[in-house]
């Protein structure tokens, strides 16, 4: 019903990158590619996946099909993997496949597991949203504004300006604020403020690599994307607004 081919480092990539925010997925198969649309369990953030069947070494599905997932099992395995490994994916009606083999083709595992129901099992859709700033920064940039937000509060608030984009974050222990200019792209429409949960940011933070685009608004959800390997990830996380 369903093979797919890749190298397992960037399967484990994107499953770890997933774990941090939801529990159980269920990726929907098609002849195009693997996609789905999920939320966390405090429907506090969402994520939207994509993953082209150009960026497997070998793609096949007989028909469209949903393959229901334990996230942090899923995560298990792959952990389990080497860097050197090839990973098929195999999947039916009722259970996954996953099959590692070293690049000298000697040595070959095979771990099965079943598939789920997820609950619920919503359709949910990305919201459009009226963001007013975009900025494109390089990956350590906004991953080491984020780690240093988190050793002084659980919150941090973005402030951007029209010429300088601010993070900031303030706790028992202290304070921190830095400005940044080290942008690729940085576009504002309106001055935005938004505050947001830094349990979620440094989970999401620590797995993007090469660049993060970021759109916020006054008291907006952010909207996070980055690509890796190929597949494009979409992160979209509710913001804390302070009520009277």
């Amino acid at each position: 019903m369903f093979r797919a081919k890749l190298e397992a480092k960037t399967w484990k990539k994107i499953i770890n990158a997933l774990a941090s925010i939801i529990e159980e997925v269920s990726i929907e198969a098609t002849p195009e590619g693997i996609k789905f649309t999920a939320m966390d369990p405090s429907h506090i953030s969402m994520v939207d996946f994509h993953m082209g069947k150009e960026h497997f070494e070998e793609y096949e599905v007989s028909e469209e099909t949903s393959l229901g997932l334990d996230v942090d099992e899923n995560r298990k395995i792959i952990n389990r993997s080497r860097p050197d490994d090839v990973l098929t994916v195999e999947a039916d009606e009722t259970r996954m496949t996953l099959t590692f083999q070293r690049a000298d083709g000697e040595t070959v595992r095979r771990f099965e597991l079943p598939l789920i129901d997820v609950i619920g099992g919503e359709k949910y859709k990305v919201p459009h949203l009226d963001t007013t700033v975009k900025i494109r920064l390089p990956s350590f940039v906004f991953d080491d504004s984020i780690k240093d937000a988190y050793i002084i509060a659980d919150n941090v608030t973005f402030k951007a300006d029209p010429d300088v984009f601010v993070v900031k974050a303030e706790g028992d222990s202290g304070s921190i604020q830095t400005e940044i200019k080290e942008w690729l792209e940085y576009e504002v429409s309106e001055p935005a403020l938004s505050t947001y949960n830094l349990s979620y940011l440094t989970d999401v933070a620590k797995s993007v690599e090469d660049e993060v685009t970021l759109d916020l608004g006054n008291d907006m959800p952010l909207k996070i994307a980055f690509t890796l390997d190929g597949a494009e990830i979409l992160f979209i996380l509710a913001p804390r607004v302070e009520r009277e």
